[in-house]
């Protein structure tokens, strides 16, 4: 079988994915080191007797999660479609599930066909730590102003250089267009949620590591939107950590 996923025989599938990136290097498949492609394409190798490479929407970072991220693949002949799902679940490893599958058209790509990612970040405003949710939260002790964080966030809207906050892929562009950034307060939580065509790499962390600045009064709104329009070719601001970042939807 080709390692190329668009070359491979039998179906091409679609699968929405869930994981828990605590234990993982990233989703993209690394020389070495645990990663989300990397356990899928291992699984499908075990299901199939043949290498199947996986591609996947978005290339979380490490410690990243997801419960929308989409993947597709070509596992060949051997398994019906329709048991796909049950037979690959059974078969990864417990912090990875398989929500659903799908035949899709030859044709499909699941990072190139994506229209929109979105992604959400959840702090946990309070000192008081919780053993149950720690690798899902980004505790700030120091109180929040989220509204002002809500108006930092609306300068976001648009199409801009986002250099300030995350890094392009060599010779790509930085520019990218965001469609909704939001700043949610419901008690000790915080809920950013982020949608855009594509995101740099550790554009989303760039982005709330900034709104956090401005909720601790560090900076303002103005200086979001100066650092949008500075065209710089590095992040200008403290990245937030990943336990708190969850891809949670890709729109085709």
């Amino acid at each position: 079988m080709s390692g190329d996923a668009s070359r491979s025989s039998g179906p091409n599938v679609r699968a929405l994915i869930e994981y828990d990136g605590s234990g993982f290097l990233g989703f993209q498949k690394q020389p070495s080191g645990r990663t989300v492609q990397g356990e899928i394409e291992k699984a499908l190798r075990r299901l199939t007797g043949r290498a199947v490479r996986v591609i996947g929407a978005g290339r979380t970072d490490a410690g990243v999660h997801a419960t929308g991220q989409v993947v597709n693949f070509r596992p060949g002949p051997g398994i019906p479609v329709d048991r796909i799902r049950e037979a690959l679940d059974r078969t990864l490893p417990p912090d990875i599930a398989v929500r659903c599958v799908e035949s899709v058209v030859n044709g499909f790509h699941a990072r190139y066909d994506a229209k929109w990612r979105v992604y959400e970040y959840r702090i946990r405003n309070t000192s008081e730590r919780r053993a149950l949710d720690w690798r899902f939260v980004w505790y700030v002790p120091r109180p929040l102003d989220t509204g002002t964080m809500a108006r930092a966030a609306a300068e976001l809207i648009g199409t801009h250089h986002f250099g300030a906050f995350g890094t392009p892929e060599r010779n790509r562009s930085p520019v990218r267009e965001m469609v909704r950034a939001e700043v949610l307060a419901d008690g000790e939580t915080v809920l950013i949620r982020l949608k855009a065509n594509a995101f740099l790499r550790h554009m989303a962390r760039g982005i709330v590591g900034a709104l956090v600045e401005v909720g601790l009064g560090r900076t303002c709104p103005t200086d979001i939107a100066r650092a949008l329009q500075g065209g710089a070719d590095h992040p200008l601001f403290p990245m937030a950590p990943p336990q708190g970042l969850c891809l949670v939807e890709v729109e085709y």
